[in-house]
């Protein structure tokens, strides 16, 4: 039984994961949501010939889960990173950007959040 999860990409769009797949919305209609893969220009290929990657999947949803909570909540930076990094693996640990790099994104999202509120 495959599990799909939901998340977003870096510019905020809605993010389909399923088999350590990552699916992106291709076209909506007033009942349907058509997704592509999103390694569908990298390939001429119909069907995917590429390799699902657990480790990419699960740093895509951290990231998106930091990405909504520091837009959700008045937390000091360091709270945020710590709750999102609770149920992260080793493997994916490995594999995250330096703490420096993820205080700037979210410094990025709060003063863009800001801006937005305000106007």
């Amino acid at each position: 039984m495959s599990t799909f999860t939901f998340s977003t990409t870096e510019k905020n769009k809605p993010l389909l994961i399923c088999k350590d797949f990552a699916y992106t919305i291709d076209k909506t209609t007033n009942d349907k949501s058509y997704w592509k893969c999103e390694h569908v220009r990298k390939f001429k290929y119909d069907n995917h010939n590429h390799p699902g990657n657990p480790v990419s999947t699960e740093i895509r949803i951290f990231e998106g889960k930091i990405r909504h909570r520091a837009l959700n909540s008045s937390e000091a930076t360091q709270n945020v990173i710590d709750y999102c990094l609770t149920n992260l693996s080793d493997h994916a640990a490995a594999r995250l950007p330096d703490f420096y790099s993820f205080v700037c994104q979210l410094f990025v999202l709060s003063v863009s959040n800001s801006i937005i509120v305000s106007q």
